[in-house]
């Protein structure tokens, strides 16, 4: 599960950087790609926000599943912790 998460924030920051790279970093897009000289950067920058995005619906559901397992121990151990106390205060009142 450790390792989803990790993907999904380096989908994030790769989105981000091709986003920004289409943005402002024209020079350096055409000396990595030469080939793209006169035509649109444009599917480089829907790209980046597609990559983002699949890395954003990941870890939505990545930490909604989380979320709900944690939220599972937590009323686990509630239970486990009122269920011990009554079993006390029964054995103390058998006691008197």
């Amino acid at each position: 599960m450790q390792k989803l998460v990790i993907v999904t924030f380096v989908l994030r920051a790769l989105g981000f950087v091709l986003v920004i790279l289409s943005l402002f970093g024209h020079e350096v897009i055409l000396n990595v790609f030469p080939g793209l000289e006169g035509t649109s950067i444009n599917p480089i920058f829907y790209s980046g926000i597609a990559v983002y995005f699949v890395g954003a619906v990941i870890y939505f559901f990545v930490n909604k599943k989380r979320r709900a397992d944690r939220r599972r121990e937590e009323i686990a151990e509630a239970e486990q912790r009122a269920f011990q106390s009554s079993v006390k205060e029964q054995d103390g009142n058998q006691d008197a």
